[in-house]
């Protein structure tokens, strides 16, 4: 399971976490009611301490009531528990122990635990070996029952065939199901279908609505989509304006292809004025992502004192990084600053090899400064 906070996944999970606002008085009677034997107010008082609502955050304390409501039965308390030990929060991490609470709630009929099931066996860990067929199974018990994110899940096994035999329409009629509940995974992989035309006739106009629906939302991801289909003038009318200004929501999420995207029109001048500050801003917020073309840029507005200070080093540092991931502009970049000794010791042999590296990728630039090097 992703990495997530953990009330955000309690809530995800579908259990009600009221008594988490609740009061240090309330609290201290929680934890009165839970040692008397109260098996509701053991996972209130539990869910309290997961939290550190009314209380001091306690996470080993949090598990313990979990464990003494779930030894009793009780499907919020399994469930939690077994997130805890997937997690390990409060207990030692064990994808096994997990796997056994989540069964426990799964068969007293939790949906959430029947995903929560499905996931282990999809990703696996350490000492858990992943098992696709058990994955579909648990999906396909909750997506049965209407649970949007089993259904999601499905799909993926469908279009990835894990557990399953390749198979894009029915990964699409899942994703479907768990759109109309407005799971944003799904959405957004119902608008790369219709995208591509996999599972479904390709219609790059439904595709556009349910990236457009995603984006939004405040899904950074479907607005750059919908920036560049603004942009291209594909399942839309063409719409540089808007185009900017999906960009602009996007990259301001940290979507890094959207930071670099932008550095490039204000770069060159492309449906904004053109602004090299603007666009060091943008290629450095790229560039610290690990995009290589990014990095590029913005070493390379280093070089120049274009839109940023004039600075050999940092010119270099960011090329470097870039010619490390092949990057062909960037290793003739690097390979200049070894061979004159910008930003770096000067180095001409080494120097030559960047360049040549460059060049036996076939980029015409670097053919063309090897034969200055000689």
């Amino acid at each position: 399971m992703s990495k997530r906070s953990i009330i955000a996944a309690l809530l995800l999970a579908g259990f009600s976490l009221t008594a988490m606002s609740q009061t240090a008085a309330d609290v201290a009677n929680l934890r009165k009611e839970a040692n008397a034997g109260n098996v509701k107010s053991q996972v209130a008082l539990a869910n309290c301490l997961l939290g550190g609502k009314g209380v001091k955050s306690d996470f080993a304390e949090a598990t313990k009531w979990y464990t003494r409501a779930a030894n009793k039965g009780n499907i919020e308390a399994q469930f939690n528990l077994a997130y805890c030990y997937e997690m390990g929060y409060g207990v030692p991490k064990s994808m096994a122990s997990a796997v056994e609470w989540y069964t426990k709630a799964a068969n007293k009929g939790s949906l959430a635990a029947m995903n929560s099931l499905g996931h282990c066996y999809d990703e696996g860990a350490e000492g858990f070996d992943k098992n696709y067929a058990k994955a579909v199974e648990w999906y396909r018990k909750a997506a049965d029952k209407g649970h949007a994110g089993a259904q999601f899940n499905l799909g993926l096994c469908y279009a990835q065939m894990k557990g399953v035999d390749l198979n894009y329409k029915e990964a699409v009629k899942w994703w479907e199901r768990s759109a109309a509940q407005g799971n944003a995974g799904a959405l957004y992989s119902l608008a790369n279908s219709y995208l591509v035309g996999e599972g479904v006739e390709k219609d790059v106009s439904k595709a556009f609505n349910y990236y457009l629906r995603l984006a939004d939302s405040g899904d950074a991801r479907a607005q750059y989509e919908v920036a560049k289909l603004y942009a291209r003038g594909e399942g839309v009318p063409q719409d540089s304006k808007k185009a900017v200004e999906y960009y602009t929501k996007s990259a301001e999420k940290g979507n890094a292809s959207a930071q670099l995207a932008l550095g490039r029109y204000y770069d060159n001048g492309v449906y904004v004025a053109q602004d090299y500050e603007e666009a060091a801003k943008w290629y450095l917020k790229a560039a610290e992502q690990g995009i290589a073309e990014a990095q590029y840029n913005y070493g390379n507005m280093c070089f120049n004192g274009m839109g940023a200070t004039l600075n050999y080093e940092q010119a270099f540092y960011w090329m470097e990084k870039a010619a490390q991931q092949s990057f062909p502009a960037a290793q003739t970049g690097v390979g200049i600053c070894y061979y004159y000794g910008y930003g770096v010791k000067r180095n001409k042999d080494l120097g030559r090899q960047w360049v040549n590296k460059a060049a036996a990728m076939g980029d015409s630039y670097a053919k063309e400064t090897l034969q200055r090097l000689k």
